[in-house]
């Protein structure tokens, strides 16, 4: 079954693409995507969907264009996409919640911007892990999870946090998994 993402990390993706390429490399880009460039100018509405593998599609063919291996391009797009996820009430509640609370927080989040996938947190003292399960895995939206998890670990005030994809679905894995350490 088809996976959708919500607009509002599309439009951040567009965003950090347009930032990232210059305007003939944007332009190949969008070329190569065809009628679904379309999806891709940062003005979806909220409610839009798009689906995944187009996601993926648009954000392998931008680090090809910058000529960035795919999994640092993902995670820098996908920190991006949580930066600006952080500019709006977002902020207040991460100075205030500690990282425990807002990874537990995560499977809620998840679903509101994924319609597949389930996203698993185990929590004890100073660690975490997050499994993804049933999800069609990507190395671009391994590496964009990557980046969110990693930036939103970061504004959450922890000291010395550490963020770890320590088995990918996309290099052979029966599920995702990121590991979380701090202090």
């Amino acid at each position: 079954m088809p996976v959708h993402v919500k607009a509002v990390p599309v439009n951040g993706l567009s965003q950090f693409v347009a930032r990232e390429l210059s305007p003939d490399q944007l332009e190949h880009v969008q070329e190569r995507m065809g009628d679904d460039a379309r999806l891709f100018t940062g003005h979806l509405l909220a409610s839009d969907q798009v689906l995944l593998e187009i996601v993926n599609r648009f954000t392998a063919y931008a680090a090809e264009a910058k000529q960035e291996p795919l999994k640092s391009f993902g995670k820098r797009a996908g920190r991006f996409g949580a930066e600006l996820g952080l500019k709006s009430v977002y902020k207040f509640i991460f100075a205030v919640l500690s990282i425990d609370f807002v990874l537990k927080r995560a499977p809620f989040m998840w679903s509101r911007v994924y319609d597949g996938g389930t996203l698993i947190v185990e929590s004890a003292a100073n660690k975490a892990t997050i499994r993804l399960r049933d999800f069609p895995s990507h190395e671009a939206g391994c590496a964009r999870a990557t980046g969110w998890f990693e930036l939103i670990g970061q504004k959450s005030g922890t000291r010395d946090l550490v963020c770890i994809h320590s088995a990918c679905m996309a290099e052979g894995a029966r599920e995702c998994i990121w590991e979380f350490a701090w202090r």
